[in-house]
């Protein structure tokens, strides 16, 4: 009779909650449908935390703007991963302190020392800051993306290396859904048709630049899986969904996307034919004396270039490099020119922390202005990661976090040559070097480090390095004892 009574109770506070919906749908409001998301993401976090970080690695690429679902509100985030986000690290740091979960080992590590060096240098830069709340907020979301997709994911990555496939099986899966949607609502405006594909993502990417840029980092792992698989039918899949997001990627429009991809091709072409590093040093260096020393004929060829951005592929990547007069690509002149002009008047501190659209508005020159340049900061960031870090956290930061990337790079490529590692781990790991090659050239271009759909990929690659690093370390400690008790 109880069960009864439980049931029909039940159903009445479901068909309550329907008609209310309903009614607020109706209404033009979508509030009430956050609610069983957040009841769900409760008992997740509060039931099973673990199983919550992966199913976050699948949402990651489905997450959408708040103020895509209510508009209105002064804040914004993207929903639901960065709620899941704070109350996951919320936890994390509970844990640390109660049960002493703190991975010491990671001290020794440069890569997390730069990372704790770049968190303590923005929450100093909050202090001179222009807009003091929007640094705050700038610092609180770089803090739980590393906290989250670097530390715990280093952790579970850690206690078993088969987590690594689970991670990035979900995220793929997730980016999957993300450009099927995008593929058919740009095929019915035809997927020739560049205009279209800009907004072809939305609302789970804000642009074609950041959904490019997103598929450029998750082929490598893609393309690593299929690789692995033991099973024929896991390595047609895996091949399958390689093409499909190579095909998304080309359909993205996204040429810096696509000249990142084609840099983490040259990677694996140094890796697999094993070039030594010091030739890569030597021929760059070679180049760049070349750049320098015909700096005046290559400005004069790129301003001849009047080739503007279109649906024909070739005519698109021609544009890449006008200067003369394809919008987009002046108006990253214009922010990158504000950007320095920024740092130059603030070098140490920088203006605050994510402070870089509200402030550059009267560093803009009259001569650089285009036809798309805007005062009210409503048309992106610095277009860069690194001119937006020196401008708004001054020189260290910047020096910081190319520190990061540096030594997760030495590290990726140390664990590539270990004689013991297994062919599925080292394929990983060129995968994360090619991914992370994607986000740091593409970085030049654009900064997304303030999205979820590249921080998880850019720090969970940081994760997976040194998790197997830590992997080989342990067994090649176990393989030291064993000998010792052999001898002895």
């Amino acid at each position: 009779m109880r069960n009864k009574k439980d049931i029909v109770l039940v159903v009445l506070i479901s068909l309550l909650f329907i008609a209310a919906n309903s009614f607020y749908t109706y209404r033009q409001s979508s509030i009430l449908s956050l609610v069983p998301f957040v009841l769900l993401s409760g008992m997740w976090v509060f039931f099973a935390p673990t199983k919550l970080f992966y199913g976050l690695a699948f949402l990651v690429p489905l997450s959408v703007s708040l103020s895509k679902i209510v508009p209105g509100f002064s804040f914004d985030f993207w929903f639901p991963t960065e709620p899941i986000l704070v109350f996951l690290l919320l936890m994390l740091i509970l844990k640390s302190f109660k049960d002493h979960f703190f991975q010491k080992e990671l001290l020794k590590q440069p890569v997390f020392i730069s990372m704790l060096f770049y968190l303590v240098w923005l929450l100093i830069s909050v202090v001179p800051s222009e807009m003091p709340i929007v640094s705050i907020k700038y610092f609180l979301v770089r803090f739980w993306f590393i906290g989250i997709f670097f530390y715990l994911a280093y952790f579970l990555f850690k206690q078993n290396t088969k987590n690594i496939n689970l991670f990035l099986a979900l995220f793929i899966a997730g980016l999957a859904i993300v450009a099927i949607f995008s593929i058919i609502k740009q095929s019915t405006a035809g997927l020739l048709n560049h205009h279209a594909a800009y907004k072809s993502a939305s609302p789970f990417f804000v642009d074609h630049t950041s959904y490019g840029a997103t598929l450029a980092f998750t082929i490598p792992f893609i393309g690593a899986l299929a690789l692995n698989a033991k099973r024929g039918i896991f390595k047609f899949l895996g091949w399958g969904f390689t093409i499909f997001l190579v095909s998304a990627l080309i359909f993205s429009y996204s040429r810096a996307a696509w000249l990142s991809l084609l840099l983490a091709i040259g990677v694996w072409f140094f890796i697999y034919f094993k070039i030594k590093f010091r030739t890569v040093v030597i021929a760059g260096a070679l180049l760049a004396g070349l750049f320098f020393t015909f700096q005046h004929e290559i400005k004069w060829r790129l301003e001849r270039n009047t080739t503007d951005s279109s649906g024909d592929f070739a005519e698109h990547v021609k544009s890449m490099y006008n200067i003369r007069s394809d919008a987009s690509n002046l108006e990253r002149i214009n922010r990158w020119d504000a950007a320095w002009d920024m740092f130059c008047e603030r070098p140490l501190f920088g203006w605050g922390p994510g402070t870089y659209q509200f402030v550059y508005a009267p560093f803009q020159k009259s001569q650089n202005l285009t036809i798309i340049s805007t005062n009210f900061g409503n048309w992106g960031n610095a277009h860069s990661e690194y001119l937006g870090l020196m401008s708004e956290a001054g020189l260290p930061s910047v020096l910081a976090f190319i520190s990061i990337w540096v030594f997760a790079l030495l590290a990726g490529f140390k664990l590539v040559k270990r004689p013991n590692i297994s062919r599925e781990h080292r394929n990983l790991t060129i995968a994360c070097l090619m991914g992370l090659i994607t986000y740091i050239s593409h970085a030049f271009l654009n900064n997304f480090l303030d999205m979820d759909k590249i921080a998880a990929p850019f720090w969970g690659s940081m994760a997976i390095i040194l998790a197997l690093e830590y992997h080989y370390k342990e067994l090649g400690n176990s393989s030291k004892d064993d000998l010792a008790k052999t001898e002895s």
